[in-house]
């Protein structure tokens, strides 16, 4: 299996779990998730070759009959001797058993027989009974043979980790792997991006990503005859656009109930910078409940938001912002708007390009945390990184302020984050350094007086050689984030 990792671009790690699964002297019970086409079952596929004893894929918005007679269908068609239909999940597992027990030497991987489960919260139809029939056959049979290699895969993260992570019955504590499958980061895009023989330039990449964010079967949509914002045109603002039917598609197929999702993110759309719990539940007409919190910790499971603390604040004061860099670009110029077929061409320029740009940059720089670590020098000392804002204080002459990315280390250095993302090389003024300074003198004043706080720029194409310029700690530039 190692002589199939060449063709892949990152995944070595996950790759490397799944080498030790079919290595192993017992039965394993594999469990894979992420986001919706970030490439779970290329993962899987890529990994194997289709060498699997059983595969089966969920479907879409079926019953539980239908889902029972794709499954009897598929054991059918990959050897299982004809028998009936199954009534319920337990005899279909009963079934998938004993076609199990027949496999030729064949279809082993290493001696193992691989079993692949894919979507398989599709499955799992109300009062279906689908969850425990699984538990039923990984306790019964499939545990104790030895020779199973059960992989379950699922693109609604949030599913996985309350049915099965959190499982209280049968499949309490039996997964024995667990593989999370994250958004490519710059340089496995800068990889993808090389091998469609793109030509695209790093600051070109970066602007992709803050478009798409890391997800692989996005990026393979552009086209290499185009440039970037003809590509952009292409797949957002034409009239049956391929990504504005990914949006429609993309809560459905995560969340019964999408609507309540899509409200939640509708309202966090609204404001950049994040809301509080009390602000989300005005705007997305869903009072303070456990419901709306559940509603809050499955979008962050599912890596569309993230709860954003502050320093010297209570936990209840946190904010939640939207993170996903697709949903966020959609928002922002595609819903609810009525734009010309080239849009992205005409406006790569103004001012709500550039407006766009800067807090697309900031959320693409926070995505890559541990790339600014490594420039920085800091990837061994423990850091806490978040978002810091200060009313107006008048007694000491202080404007309302705020830091979109503060890293406070363990190792007494705070590093306030400005980035930047522009075309030409950006001037430090001496009014934005005076800006810099006050934001820099009230955080050590009010929330770090016994720690070193440096000023870190993070930009795509440098920094003026000015007098500012050497007032500033430490610089981050574009290559930097690009590391591995």
């Amino acid at each position: 299996m190692e002589t199939r990792y060449r063709n892949i671009i990152g995944r070595q790690e996950e790759l490397r779990i799944l080498l030790d699964a079919v290595n192993s002297r017992e039965s394993e019970f594999v469990a894979i998730y992420g986001r919706r086409r970030v490439g779970k079952t290329y993962l899987v596929n890529k990994a194997f070759k289709g060498q699997f004893a059983f595969q089966y894929t969920g479907l879409e918005n079926k019953n539980n009959k239908e889902q029972l007679e794709a499954f009897h269908m598929a054991l059918i068609n990959q050897g299982l001797r004809k028998c009936p239909k199954p009534k319920n999940w337990i005899e279909a597992f009963y079934q998938l058993q004993h076609l199990l027990e027949s496999v030729k030497t064949d279809s082993l991987v290493n001696g193992k027989k691989v079993v692949f489960l894919d979507e398989l919260p599709w499955m799992d139809v109300p009062r279906a009974g689908f969850v425990e029939a699984l538990g039923n056959f990984w306790n019964r049979w499939a545990g104790w043979t030895e020779d199973i290699v059960l992989i379950i895969c699922g693109s609604a993260t949030s599913w996985m980790f309350n049915k099965v992570f959190r499982n209280h019955g049968g499949l309490y504590n039996r997964i024995t792997k667990r593989i999370p499958v994250y958004p490519f980061c710059l340089t496995e895009c800068e990889q993808l991006c090389k091998s469609m023989n793109l030509g695209w330039n790093r600051k070109q990449i970066v602007e992709a990503y803050m478009i798409l964010g890391g997800i692989p079967h996005y990026w393979t949509k552009f086209k290499k005859e185009q440039s970037l914002p003809s590509n952009v045109d292409r797949l957002f603002f034409r009239r049956g656009a391929e990504m504005k039917e990914e949006y429609g598609a993309l809560f459905s197929s995560l969340f019964s109930h999408p609507e309540a999702y899509e409200a939640v993110i509708n309202s966090l759309s609204q404001k950049k910078k994040g809301l509080s719990l009390k602000e989300i539940s005005e705007l997305s007409g869903y009072k303070l409940s456990g419901r709306l919190s559940t509603i809050l910790k499955n979008l962050e499971l599912c890596g569309f938001i993230e709860k954003v603390s502050q320093p010297n604040k209570r936990k209840r004061d946190a904010t939640y912002q939207l993170i996903d860099n697709f949903v966020l670009f959609y928002h922002e110029f595609i819903l609810k708007k009525e734009v010309e077929s080239n849009y992205w061409s005409t406006h790569v320029k103004t001012h709500a390009h550039s407006a766009w740009s800067g807090l697309a940059f900031e959320r693409v720089c926070f995505q890559h945390r541990n790339q600014i670590a490594k420039a920085l020098g800091i990837s061994g000392v423990y850091t806490s990184w978040y978002a810091w804002s200060a009313e107006p204080d008048k007694e000491h002459g202080y404007p309302g302020m705020q830091v979109d990315m503060v890293i406070d280390r363990a190792d007494d250095v705070v590093n306030l984050c400005e980035a930047k993302f522009s075309t030409k090389p950006f001037a430090i003024t001496s009014e934005y350094m005076e800006d810099l300074h006050m934001r820099q003198g009230r955080y050590q004043e009010e929330v770090a007086p016994k720690k070193a706080v440096h000023l870190t720029m993070i930009t795509v194409s440098g920094i003026v050689d000015n007098p500012q310029k050497y007032e500033i700690n430490s610089f981050v530039e574009l290559d930097d984030l690009f590391l591995p």
